[in-house]
């Protein structure tokens, strides 16, 4: 499957974008803003024991098609596809998240490189609850409200960057990267760690969540979270599987193909 044959009204109504498909900021900004909205994060194909495949083919009908989500080789993988089409120059690295704490996981995490006019910017889709919901340009120091978060890149040694979420009254550094190229190769062994291994926190938790305007919802096993602009979270404990389901459906637009052990 060519870039040239992905469905771009397909995907602009499964995101909800009415704006321009211009090769600029506009349309970057706008597209990453709707997806961001409407593709939740999930990684429950693998407590389905469904293979997760990063070709185009596979990810259109996921994510488009079928209306599920994905994580970070899936969404972004996505993403990549529809700005190569509109003609953006689009790299993809590697970054590790430091969320997570220590022991450090592994360099792991798929980022976009975008570049509009002639400069770069970070595009990600795929950090779930605290991720970015716009891009903002490759420049370490200013701040970007995005709605109710406020983010910024901060220069750290070796040539790494840190993305940092004010959360909490302080900066906290959700994933560092470099700006090496990263090639197929590379996502394909990373996802199939991390689709795969016991070892992987995804195998270990089933974890979807999603943006919106005036929230962020996760929902991780049976507990429902919802973080508000003045930084309250509520939590929910979700009673059974028929409770998840009906949460999975209503507050993230997902309907799996099989029961979910719960």
């Amino acid at each position: 499957m060519s870039h040239s044959s992905l469905d771009l009204a397909a995907y602009t109504a499964r995101i909800g974008y009415h704006g321009p498909l211009t090769h600029s900021l506009a349309t970057l900004v706008g597209l990453h803003r709707s997806q961001a909205f409407s593709i939740p994060f999930e990684n429950l194909d693998i407590h389905l024991n469904r293979p997760i495949s990063l070709d185009p083919a596979s990810l259109t009908q996921k994510l488009i098609q079928e209306r599920r989500g994905g994580y970070c080789y899936e969404l972004n993988g996505l993403f990549r596809l529809v700005l190569q089409q509109l003609g953006f120059t689009v790299t993809p690295l590697v970054g590790r998240n430091l969320l997570a704490g220590y022991p450090l996981r592994p360099r792991a995490h798929q980022v976009l490189l975008v570049e509009v006019a002639g400069e770069p910017w970070l595009a990600d889709l795929g950090f779930g609850a605290n991720g970015l919901i716009e891009p903002i340009s490759l420049v370490a120091g200013p701040e970007h409200q995005q709605f109710f978060d406020r983010y910024r890149l901060h220069a750290a040694p070796q040539h790494n960057f840190h993305l940092q979420l004010h959360l909490l009254g302080e900066w906290q550094s959700l994933y560092t990267f470099t700006l090496d190229e990263a090639q197929p190769s590379d996502f394909q062994m990373m996802n199939f760690y991390y689709s795969q291994s016991p070892d992987s926190p995804f195998r270990k938790q089933r974890i979807t969540t999603l943006a919106a305007p005036d929230c962020r919802l996760s929902l991780v096993d049976r507990e429902l979270k919802i973080r508000r602009p003045d930084g309250t979270v509520s939590i929910t404990a979700l009673a059974d599987a028929e409770a998840y389901e009906q949460a999975l459906a209503h507050r993230f637009g997902i309907r799996l193909p099989a029961a979910l052990a719960i």
